[in-house]
């Protein structure tokens, strides 16, 4: 189990840089326990989270912080690649290309169906989508937004500025990690919980029982109604409590998906079987 002696957590559901739904969440660790000290949509002046304020936010809590957010932190094989001339998906040597067009991503019934498409049509684009966004559909039956799909090369081009901004405070996968609440959620509490989190009718008992069933290692020194009640500001939270979860545990890359982690990035979720769904 690797060493990660972090005390603080800070969890990004990240919006797009001119809007005002950029949601942050502050965990202090308490030995096993972490403890919400933050959690909000703007900062304490009123002034919501674009690019500069986010990036002093969490600087003013970068000595022994880690950094989880909710958007891609590495771009799709055909988007990194530095070769003069394209040699063809069925030719290209990269491994996450290889991955992809070997099979890697077979996924659930359930996601088949939802992301299903014409024979004529390919079911993988390597200049759109990355191993890591397959992966967690095939583990968790999670369809992710791709990497540079419709309406999220904005978010990814944030979250990448951000990434580089940040450094050498924050490096991937040592103090930055990549997550994706809703696969934290389904792995810590089922499908069919995870499901409901958001845009349900009764998302905010799910979301309350959710929380109580987290009492024993998250506690609350701020007002939770207003986590519960906004769905960006519960991710945040969530994505702060993976980094915490992360830490604590010490997770680790599966040893037959390091190689491809390092190369194409990597989203964390805990690991293990997932609950029942009954």
């Amino acid at each position: 189990m690797p060493l990660r002696d972090y005390d603080t957590f800070i969890g990004v559901d990240l919006g797009g840089g001119k809007g005002k739904n950029t949601a942050v969440a502050v965990l202090e660790r308490d030995g096993l326990v972490a403890r919400a000290a933050f959690v909000g949509l703007r900062q304490s002046d009123g002034q919501p989270f674009y690019d500069d304020p986010l990036l002093a936010f969490i600087r003013q809590r970068q000595g022994r912080a880690v950094l989880a957010l909710d958007a891609p932190l590495t771009l799709p094989a055909c988007v990194r690649c530095h070769r003069e001339s394209c040699p063809g998906r069925e030719q290209c040597p990269d491994l996450a290309v290889r991955w992809l067009r070997q099979g890697g991503p077979e996924a659930p019934r359930r996601v088949a169906r939802v992301a299903r498409v014409g024979a004529s049509k390919p079911s993988t684009t390597p200049y759109t989508q990355r191993a890591c966004e397959l992966l967690l559909a095939r583990e968790l039956g999670i369809v992710p937004r791709e990497t540079l799909g419709q309406g999220t090369g904005p978010l990814t081009a944030r979250a990448y500025h951000l990434r580089r901004a940040l450094a050498p405070h924050f490096a991937l996968d040592v103090n930055l990690i990549e997550v994706c609440p809703k696969a934290t959620l389904h792995a810590l509490f089922g499908a069919r919980q995870a499901e409901r989190y958001k845009r349900h009718v009764d998302t905010w008992r799910v979301r309350a029982e959710m929380l109580e069933m987290l009492a024993d290692r998250l506690r609350f020194e701020v007002w939770r109604e207003g986590v519960l009640s906004n769905d960006h500001c519960f991710d945040a939270l969530v994505a702060a409590y993976t980094a915490f979860l992360w830490a604590v545990e010490g997770w680790e890359v599966p040893a037959d998906q390091r190689a491809l982690a390092q190369e194409d990035g990597w989203i964390w979720w805990p690991p293990g079987p997932s609950p029942s769904e009954g």
